[in-house]
């Protein structure tokens, strides 16, 4: 399907039509259904945020590959270390060196231990991250040895100062100084790491290059491939995504619905009293048809994989799949909004992305019967006509759809019966394109 590199770049444009029910999956702040105004009136939104963190669920799954987005890579790291036998804090405060010999700027450690910064890494990653530590433990004791020691010694000073402090002011009418000691002790606990941290690299007593940690943070998947990292202040772990998702937006205006609700104590029911309710509450719903959107760089997922055909179509693969296996989860025990898509569209472009989003600039109407998924599918076939003409269908290479409507829809191109037919369908046209 793909080779080391392709003759021009290929996109796919990936558009669906989903009719959610009253439902609150993606929430703001205060509690609400997400929302946002376009066309001058308030529609219903799901953030791109959301939908991307889903989407990611359903991609590793289908191919059996992780990353992970955390601060938690020294805790994780330290409780494999603690299954090979190590102390659990010499192992967290070996793994904390390592990370920090990298003197990435702004790269630090929280006061829980984990790292200040989230990072995305390959599951591998971590895994090989302790067998860098394990393999090298000989040589970590010394600088673990001496981390304690002045850590020790640090708290001895504090204890002198807090025992000295309190003297005086028993002594005198003046009110003690406040101090943030919590935070006094992390940053004390970092600078004392860091100064250890620097000689695991140095030239003349380490044992290690800065490119052996910075190997690790520069590792990358299939999933990190596809959604790309950025971390700050580090270019060679820089990995811009193949996959872009934008918000979805309603189709149409919606209101917010409130739903004033009880909660029923079972014992206060038994015991035949009046009133059963344990608990008076209020929650936030919207029902809306949404229109979604992403767009798969595969010329650019091939380059982040180094042209691993094999791996490209996996995940190209995956990414059609997942618009049919997504499922809403917000506030699910009470409203159950498993939907299907009632459209499934997907285009294939030579020279660039097209979101069909202005379709709806102008907010649908519902049908004399009620309803907006008719007139919104209606709505995407005509407005995805308009670009055919302005762009011509030069760098269309091809697009299919798939529907759960009856009607006909002229403008995206061939029509298949089944999701399957669908993902089949635009492989085929991709490696046409790529020929």
């Amino acid at each position: 399907m793909i080779g080391i590199s392709l003759p021009r770049a290929i996109h796919l444009d990936l558009m669906q039509i989903q009719s959610t029910p009253y439902a609150s999956a993606n929430r703001d702040r205060n509690g609400s259904p997400k929302s946002a105004l376009y066309g001058g009136v308030l529609r219903g939104r799901e953030s791109a945020q959301h939908q991307k963190y889903h989407q990611r669920d359903i991609v590793q799954d289908m191919l059996g590959v992780k990353a992970f987005r955390t601060r938690a890579t020294t805790l994780t790291a330290t409780e494999q270390l603690t299954g090979r036998g190590w102390d659990r804090a010499e192992a967290l405060t070996a793994v904390q060196m390592l990370l920090l010999s990298t003197q990435i700027k702004g790269l630090g450690i929280a006061d829980n231990g984990g790292t200040n910064v989230l990072l995305f890494l390959p599951e591998t990653a971590i895994t090989e991250l302790v067998e860098l530590v394990d393999r090298n433990r000989d040589v970590f004791a010394p600088f673990i040895a001496q981390v304690h020691a002045d850590l020790d010694k640090e708290a001895k000073k504090k204890a002198t100062t807090s025992r000295k402090a309190k003297t005086a002011t028993d002594t005198t009418d003046t009110d003690p100084t406040p101090e943030d000691d919590g935070e006094a002790e992390d940053k004390n606990r970092t600078a004392i790491l860091t100064a250890q941290a620097k000689k695991i690299i140095d030239k003349k007593d380490g044992f290690l290059t800065k490119d052996d940690v910075l190997s690790l943070l520069r590792s990358r998947n299939a999933i990190v491939a596809a959604y790309g990292r950025m971390l700050a202040n580090e270019p060679g772990s820089i990995v811009e995504a193949a996959i872009q998702t934008a918000h979805a937006l309603s189709t149409h205006a919606i209101t917010t619905q409130i739903d004033s609700f009880t909660a029923v104590d079972d014992m206060l029911k038994e015991l035949g009293e009046e009133s059963g309710a344990g608990h008076l509450g209020e929650q936030r719903y919207n029902s809306a048809t949404l229109f979604k959107y992403s767009t798969l760089n595969i010329t650019k997922l091939a380059g982040n994989l180094d042209g691993d055909h094999a791996t490209v179509r996996d995940i190209t693969e995956a990414f059609l799949r997942a618009a049919g296996a997504h499922r809403n989860v917000g506030k699910v025990s009470g409203t159950a909004p498993h939907t299907l898509p009632h459209l499934l569209y997907a285009a294939v472009r030579t020279d660039r992305p097209v979101n069909l989003a202005g379709a709806f600039e102008e907010p649908v109407a519902a049908t004399a019967a009620g309803g907006y998924l008719t007139a919104s599918m209606g709505r995407l076939d005509a407005h995805a006509g308009a670009h055919h003409r302005f762009l011509g269908l030069d760098r269309l290479a091809g697009h299919t759809h798939v529907t759960l409507s009856d009607q006909e829809f002229t403008h995206l191109g061939e029509r298949v019966d089944s999701l399957d037919e669908f993902v089949a369908t635009a492989l085929a046209v991709i490696d046409k394109a790529v020929g």
